[in-house]
């Protein structure tokens, strides 16, 4: 049985009963996959500006050779 024949079979039982549709296949993946990319769009910024924060602080600056030019 396909997934579609799977969901027809599922809708007509629903509707028989008197109880709600359930959602088609695939209808959440974009939600899902919106979700996912913005909670790691998120997490990179945090983690970049934890890098910052730390960087910054706890690295010393390089040291610059004088040249003995004026």
């Amino acid at each position: 049985m396909t997934l579609t024949t799977q969901y027809a079979l599922d809708v007509h039982r629903m509707r028989a009963q008197g109880l709600p549709e359930p959602p088609a296949p695939g209808t959440h993946e974009a939600k899902l996959l919106r979700a996912w990319w913005v909670a790691r769009r998120e997490a990179r910024r945090q983690w970049r500006a934890d890098r910052a924060r730390t960087a910054s602080s706890a690295a010393p600056r390089s040291l610059r050779r004088s040249t003995g030019r004026a």
